[in-house]
């Protein structure tokens, strides 16, 4: 059932059976991503990178992220969001063998080695629109008043893609450090099977007419020129309909509260594994199930609880809450920086989760009741941009201020860095209360990666 905001998009009724296809589809991406992710520090430990040059890793992804998903999210609205999402994760599939064979070869110049390492994460993140193009997916073929439920159950996807993808990479690292990113090659590669073979398009018209019917046709079986042409005017539209989109006081102020949530929980994630290693004694198989257990939790808040909480308390409630349980966690890393018991570290581990699982399902969701119907991919994209932009800064500013011997700094920086951003999203909801423009009032039904 379609609401007059969502006239640009046909509601299938086979939207479950889309919707679960796509979650197949991004679970078995994410169980590739998961795979390499809490190992890239020893992937860079192994050229005897410092604690900077390991952060700054991240950094790097993320700025090409940064740049890439917008374009990639306006793309998705002039061409489709399938391929889009082909093309991320080809571009995945590629990063993972490079940092594969990087890792297997013996290098003798060690910063040619880390070189190599950094360009697998420059192709990644070049190619990172996975996550912008499955939510506008979402927003496609899902009626407005079931979006934080489906959203949730994306996220959902990611839990299990963390869950797993961990365990599984920090078992084959234990045997052999270079085989995690084969696997995740193949991981990635499946899904970009599944997508171009299987996935039905979920845009069924282009947003923006398209005057050559054989450029759009040559896009969709991706072919590169076109492509880049595509890419260039979706980058043109994009920063028009950003400064557009950000006039928008309730949506730019949601992509400035992801910006600093984003911000707390990169500064916490770049150094994470370092200060399990330095601080705990983990290796990779340590660290991977340190990661498979925030997983679990997010499996179990987003899987299911997510639905029934929005339902109870509402999106706004989530977003606030998820914040503020996350700076709990934070300041219970910082006492463990001091006091290394396994409790805390499994304690703050799941409020850790339980925050980022309550938080970024309402904040996507909210994301897609406040932009316009014809340009959710572009929302999206403007949303996540602002995510990976705090990506770019957050590791660094970890990098500079963790040392072995005095790891609680970050983590005090994201506990009150968060705080901010469950204060700011009182006064959003505050406002949005004022002018009468609360999600739970556009739609009747209501009481959400």
């Amino acid at each position: 059932m379609s609401t007059a905001t969502d006239s640009h998009f046909e509601k299938s009724k086979t939207t479950p059976k889309a919707f679960w296809l796509l979650f197949l589809i991004v679970l078995v991406d994410m169980m590739g991503f998961g795979l390499i992710i809490p190992l890239l520090p020893f992937y860079a430990l192994k050229f005897q990178a410092s604690e900077l040059q390991v952060t700054l890793m991240l950094s790097v992804y993320s700025l090409c992220q940064f740049v890439a998903t917008p374009i990639l999210g306006s793309l998705s609205d002039r061409i489709g969001r399938r391929p889009v999402l082909v093309f991320s994760q080809l571009g995945t599939t590629s990063a993972s063998i490079i940092l594969g064979v990087a890792t297997a070869m013996h290098f003798e110049n060690l910063t040619l080695g880390l070189g190599v390492v950094y360009f697998s994460r420059v192709i990644d993140g070049i190619s990172g629109g996975n996550i912008s193009a499955a939510q506008a997916y979402v927003s496609d073929i899902v009626p407005r008043e079931q979006r934080a439920k489906y959203m949730g159950l994306l996220g959902a996807a990611f839990g299990i893609g963390f869950a797993l993808g961990p365990g599984i990479g920090g078992l084959l690292g234990h045997f052999n450090e270079a085989l995690p990113p084969f696997f995740a090659a193949a991981f990635s590669l499946t899904a970009a099977t599944l997508a171009y073979f299987k996935l039905p398009e979920s845009l069924k018209k282009p947003l923006v007419p398209q005057p050559d019917s054989y450029l759009v046709k040559s896009v969709r079986v991706m072919r590169p020129v076109q492509l880049l042409r595509q890419a260039y005017g979706a980058l043109r539209s994009h920063l028009m309909t950003s400064a557009r989109l950000m006039k928008q006081p309730i949506l730019a102020q949601i992509s400035m509260v992801w910006f600093l949530s984003m911000f707390a929980f990169v500064t916490m994630e770049s150094v994470f594994a370092l200060f399990l290693k330095q601080t705990f004694g983990f290796e990779e198989l340590g660290v991977g199930m340190t990661f498979m257990l925030a997983g679990v939790m997010i499996i179990i808040v987003q899987g299911g609880l997510i639905g029934r909480l929005k339902d109870r308390v509402g999106e706004w409630s989530l977003a606030i809450a998820g914040p503020l349980l996350f700076a709990v966690a934070m300041l219970l890393y910082a006492q463990s920086s001091f006091t290394p018991v396994l409790f805390l570290l499994v304690l703050a581990v799941i409020f850790n989760a339980l925050g980022r699982s309550l938080q970024t399902p309402a904040m996507s969701s909210l994301v897609a009741h406040s932009a316009p119907a014809a340009q959710q991919g572009a929302a999206f994209g403007l949303f996540h941009g602002m995510g990976s932009l705090a990506r770019v800064f957050g590791p660094a500013v970890a990098g500079s201020i963790y040392l072995s011997n005095r790891a609680w700094p970050p983590f005090v920086m994201a506990a009150g860095l968060t705080l901010i951003a469950g204060i700011w999203t009182i006064g959003i909801w505050l406002q949005t209360r004022k002018l009468a423009i609360e999600p739970a009032a556009d739609a009747a039904p209501q009481a959400s990666v």
